[in-house]
């Protein structure tokens, strides 16, 4: 093989290895578990949301639990539901908001770090 094929190949190679790390990071960053409290008229719903370092989470509440896939793009926590549903929430250092319907806006707070 030629040496300018060679160099081509190993800087590639590099910028693989460098994209895949840093999206390795953004999934490792985000990943944990998070809480966020609805009062509501009838009292408080805790709300708790798992993001798993695989791109697999869960969101749980009284009512019950969705399964949904996830991943992070230009500072936005992108959740697609197993049924088709799609949110999206902003992230900050710690939380995330996503906006429900019913202009509804729930505040997650991280309260545990995957193990």
């Amino acid at each position: 093989m030629k040496p300018e094929k060679l160099t081509v190949l190993r800087v590639l190679a590099a910028c693989l290895l460098m994209f895949g790390g840093f999206a390795c990071n953004s999934i490792d960053n985000y990943a944990g578990k998070y809480q966020a409290v609805d009062i509501t008229e009838s009292g408080k719903k805790i709300n708790h949301i798992e993001l798993m370092e695989n791109g697999e989470g869960a969101w749980t509440c009284c009512d019950g639990e969705v399964l949904f896939t996830w991943y992070v793009k230009n500072k936005e926590l992108r959740i697609n539901t197993k049924e088709g549903g799609i949110m999206v929430g902003k992230l900050e250092n710690s939380s995330f908001t996503i906006a429900l319907p019913g202009k509804k806006i729930l505040t997650f707070v991280k309260v545990s770090s995957q193990e």
